[in-house]
């Protein structure tokens, strides 16, 4: 059981450091110009000392200062953190927000993010997917021929999520090769999931005959994967994706290289769990529960230094979850706040 003043140390220590432009480890000196903790440097030497013993707070090598711990945010995020002071502020700009737009509530909520996770105090990422793509499985696609050179592409999957898209077929590009083709691919993708699903790369042509007997092969293929592919992000976005690479935290060659190969085969969209398990939710009275999964919670290997902070909305038409991910030292009040904001304007 922590002290009130560990606890304040607790507080100082983390918005301290997840505020800190350089990562600055926090030590004493900086501590003791925090209100509620007038004790004298050496005091709040040895009571960081002790929440190092507890496993709250570590030092690093640089420095005499500590940071927090894995364990030390998740203290924080359950049991120390205090969103009301910015809550009825953000949830009154984000409802005026989407008052204003003429956009619709989906297009709305993306170009908020967009605006909140690309400015330069934040720096993150997200993952925004529909609950009907999540774990969803590719029973079959089809393409229907209109007129005028004019069709439709078709994806069923295994929930009953029914994916169309209009679109013009270029002069030069035979009808029956694209049918064909359609024919083809709906063997090849059959039972492939959704999140797999980012590009020719899960398809397997080198043993057959396919450029054999399609007319303009390479042109057919490449619109139909196209048409495909954006069937499905039309029920998953990504926004900030390279954000992440601006942090200290991810400086290290190998993790950034390791970090764009997740996004290139499409493994970042797993972060989005709709079965939190048994990572501690944030609820709330007003019904906007929060996920947040930190370090080595996230099933991710990549993402076992972030912290990954869920949201779970639905709205007339869209049932989902925001996930909003970033490093260990991430500004957890103000994503918070901001995500149980958002939730509460898509109802």
């Amino acid at each position: 059981m922590l002290t009130d003043r560990q606890k304040r140390i607790m507080i100082a220590v983390v918005e301290g450091y997840t505020e800190s432009p350089n990562a600055e480890p926090i030590g004493s000196s900086a501590l003791s110009l925090c209100e509620g903790l007038d004790v004298s440097t050496a005091t709040l030497r040895n009571e960081m000392a002790l929440l190092e013993e507890m496993g709250y707070l570590e030092k690093t090598h640089t420095s005499s200062g500590r940071i927090p711990t894995e364990k030390g945010y998740r203290l924080y995020v359950e049991e120390l953190m205090n969103i009301d002071d910015i809550q009825e502020e953000l949830d009154e700009q984000v409802a005026q927000y989407f008052e204003n737009s003429k956009l619709s509530k989906k297009e709305t909520l993306s170009k908020l993010v967009e605006s909140i996770v690309n400015n330069k105090d934040f720096n993150y990422g997200t993952v925004i997917l529909e609950k009907t793509a999540y774990n969803s499985l590719i029973k079959k696609i089809e393409f229907v021929y209109l007129k005028n050179r004019r069709g439709i592409f078709i994806l069923v999957t295994d929930q009953g999520l029914v994916l169309h898209r209009e679109t013009s077929i270029p002069e030069g590009i035979n009808i029956q090769s694209i049918e064909n083709t359609m024919e083809f691919l709906n063997d090849k993708l059959h039972d492939v999931l959704l999140n797999d699903f980012k590009n020719a790369k899960v398809i397997n042509i080198t043993t057959d005959n396919f450029f054999d007997y399609i007319s303009n092969a390479p042109a057919v293929l490449e619109l139909c994967l196209r048409n495909i592919r954006k069937l499905v992000d039309d029920k998953r976005t990504i926004i900030g994706q390279y954000n992440i690479l601006n942090h200290h935290d991810f400086a290290d060659l190998n993790l950034a290289q390791s970090y764009i190969e997740c996004l290139k085969n499409g493994d970042i969209y797993q972060i989005v769990e709709f079965d939190a398990g048994p990572i501690p939710v944030i609820a709330s009275d007003d019904n906007a529960s929060i996920s947040i999964k930190l370090g080595s919670e996230n099933n991710l290997e990549i993402m076992k230094k972030c912290a990954c902070v869920t949201a779970y909305f639905k709205s007339k038409h869209h049932t989902g979850a925001i996930t909003i991910y970033g490093p260990l030292r991430m500004k957890y009040r103000q994503v918070i706040s901001f995500l149980k904001a958002l939730v509460n304007n898509m109802k």
